[in-house]
């Protein structure tokens, strides 16, 4: 009697255990699912909605803050003369004035993508250079992204030079053809702004050569002969980067460090020129193709969240939550990344991301309901499921992003086209991959532990309930076909 007493009270015992860790699950479950939907609401708040923050600060919508290509909203073009008459033009074989314009030109093309502008179109006709620069409404602009073109003369000095007469083209020194790109950053440690300049592989050895001979000496920048610095040499430079401080803080600061990196890139191009015209490019196609394309993308996910819902029920909302959060995360992306500027061609990689992020989902969900005609739990089915499709999925996405990737690098060398499609095609296909593989999963285990609380009490009122989270998720349970599929079936229950 006491024997039996005591085992009842073990029981009981674990019953109540099992029953809290069931009610903790559940638990768990409703606050991820909230958390999840106040989340995606949130996202669709601040995509969308303008409001004031204060008396004299905006917010606008993240999607208003994508930056779109000169199809989608137009943008400035300028158009460069080779200075032909010019004695580093006349010094050249015609072979080395082909490359020197050939080599400004990407010059100028690297600038604009390093400034954000990856759609710009940078075009060589003969002794011509025509540049577009996409998103930017005053002509004039144009100057600040590539610069006023000009010479650049980096000569070494014994003392500081104070004055434009000490330039000297037969010193110790090396012109700005081997600069790639001059920018602004900030050292946290003073809160100065600095000028970094970065050189091209030659350009490395040539700087570290100058610094090595000039070593606790000077260099004076001289742009069109005008002396703009003479920064001392704290050391031998041999890393290709180095730093121009000049104590420069606060807003005028940095717009003194932005004009002397802006006046230094202007004197990196292998060839003088002089701008002969500048104006205003339309847009090709204008706000309608971009309201076309809004609506035409929301109502493309509509009907494939509904799809996806009437087909797979429970495991359809799933896609759907996981779906939604994606697109919104997408879009942020695609607001806040630099590299991104959004053209016909980008939107259509957008679209194609969307569809391999639901083609995932589709391949998990045939999956498991093929788990489950197995006689495996829903449990089991779910785990299976993902981790049986997990291969077939990451081979199909790896592909494509690495033919995003060949994208990007053949667009670099002018095919702006293939490189916005490549950048937004990459960007979709990492995301959906974490979401499809990550963010579906989890959202679909909470989903299936509260249909499974509450099949547990429908069966205990009535015995036709059984099987209800199934024919919620949609799936068929047949009749196990093996002791090994019952042991995995065990062995996955005992892992949650």
């Amino acid at each position: 009697m006491a024997g039996s007493k005591g085992k009842d009270v073990k029981k009981r015992r674990s019953g109540a255990a099992e029953g809290g860790k069931g009610k903790s699950k559940r638990t768990r479950s409703i606050v991820f699912l909230t958390v999840l939907s106040v989340l995606i609401v949130f996202a669709a708040v601040f995509a969308f909605v303008s409001f004031d923050l204060n008396a004299t600060d905006e917010y606008h919508g993240y999607v208003n803050t994508i930056s779109l290509g000169l199809d989608l909203s137009g943008g400035v073009y300028a158009v460069y003369n080779v200075d032909t008459d010019s004695e580093e033009y006349t010094s050249m074989t015609a072979d080395e004035q082909k490359a020197a314009i050939n080599g400004t030109a990407e010059t100028m093309q690297r600038l604009l993508f390093n400034r954000g502008y990856t759609e710009a179109q940078v075009t060589v006709y003969n002794n011509t250079i025509r540049v577009e620069v996409p998103d930017v409404e005053d002509p004039e602009r144009i100057f600040d992204l590539v610069g006023r073109p000009a010479s650049l003369w980096l000569q070494g000095s014994s003392s500081q030079l104070s004055d434009s007469s000490a330039y000297d083209e037969d010193a110790d020194g090396m012109d700005g053809s081997h600069i790639a790109n001059a920018g602004l950053s900030l050292d946290s440690s003073t809160g100065e702004y600095v000028v970094v300049l970065e050189f091209d592989d030659e350009g490395t050895q040539m700087f570290s050569d100058l610094t090595t001979d000039y070593s606790g000496k000077y260099i004076g920048i001289f742009v069109n002969r005008e002396l703009l610095i003479c920064p001392s040499v704290n050391e031998a430079i041999t890393s290709g980067q180095c730093t121009i401080t000049g104590g420069w803080t606060g807003t005028e600061g940095y717009q003194s460090a932005y004009e002397l990196a802006v006046q230094i890139m202007a004197g990196s191009f292998a060839v003088p020129l002089d701008m002969a015209e500048s104006g205003v490019i339309s847009a090709t196609l204008g706000s309608s193709a971009i309201t076309a394309g809004i609506i035409s993308g929301a109502v493309g996910l509509a009907l494939i969240v509904i799809y996806m819902i009437i087909l797979y029920r429970m495991m359809g909302v799933a896609s759907a939550l996981s779906l939604i959060y994606y697109s919104f995360t997408y879009l942020f992306f695609l607001a806040v990344f630099p590299w991104v500027q959004l053209t016909l061609s980008g939107i259509a990689g957008v679209l194609l991301s969307i569809g391999m992020a639901v083609d995932a989902n589709v391949i998990i969900f045939e999956r498991i309901k093929e788990e489950s005609a197995t006689g495996k739990a829903l449990q089991t089915a779910c785990s299976l499921g993902f981790k049986r499709s997990a291969g077939a999925i990451i081979d199909g996405n790896v592909t494509t992003i690495f033919g995003a990737i060949i994208l990007i690098v053949v667009g670099s060398f002018g095919a702006s086209a293939l490189q916005g499609f490549g950048i937004t095609l990459l960007i979709g296909i990492v995301l959906s991959l974490l979401c499809s593989m990550l963010l579906t999963r989890v959202i679909l285990a909470a989903i299936r532990i509260l249909t499974e609380g509450d099949e547990d009490k429908l069966k205990a009122k009535d015995e036709k309930y059984a099987g209800y989270a199934e024919r919620l998720f949609g799936v068929h349970r047949g009749k196990p076909v093996s002791e090994e599929e019952l042991l995995a079936e065990n062995l996955a229950k005992e892992a949650e």
